[in-house]
């Protein structure tokens, strides 16, 4: 495949899980958390996507194909580090928990209804109410991250 037209390509997927993630986030804060499944699917896209080769796990992620240099602001605001590398904010734990967000992310699409649904219980999970908010914070910190890059200041994420 030309290098250009996939860079092309990635690029327009990525803008629109962008818009997806903003127009979620308006949803969500007028009252309609259930949205919050199909952000936790424009963060696995964006940010945790992979698929299994000749067994080994490669990452399809959009945002570290683009960017891998890209920083986000850790979860924890008392944190020392003013931004994370994207591996190293992904292996962030849930507070109250044992989940990573790469973990959580997953989760939430693979059985809570963002893209499978497992009815077992999710004893790892946070209640609902905390998961849409967790899902939505998260994809607060990704557009922060990513609309800059995505506006032309391609100079620092």
């Amino acid at each position: 495949m030309n290098p250009k037209l996939n860079q092309t390509n990635l690029m327009g997927y990525t803008r629109d899980a962008v818009l997806i993630l903003q127009q979620v986030l308006q949803h969500y804060h007028e009252g309609q958390e259930y949205f919050y499944r199909v952000a936790a699917v424009e963060l696995r896209l964006l940010l945790c996507d992979t698929v299994r080769r000749h067994d080994r796990v490669v990452s399809l992620a959009l945002v570290k194909r683009l960017w891998p240099d890209v920083r986000f602001q850790p979860i924890d605001a008392q944190s020392k580090d003013s931004s994370l590398p994207l591996e190293d904010w992904l292996e962030q734990k849930l507070p109250d928990g044992d989940l990573t967000l790469r973990q959580f992310i997953r989760q939430v699409c693979d059985q809570d209804g963002g893209a499978h649904v497992d009815i077992r219980q999710h004893a790892r999970m946070p209640g609902r109410h905390s998961t849409a908010a967790w899902i939505c914070k998260l994809s607060e910190i990704t557009l922060a991250a990513l609309v800059p890059l995505l506006s032309g200041d391609n100079r620092k994420p």
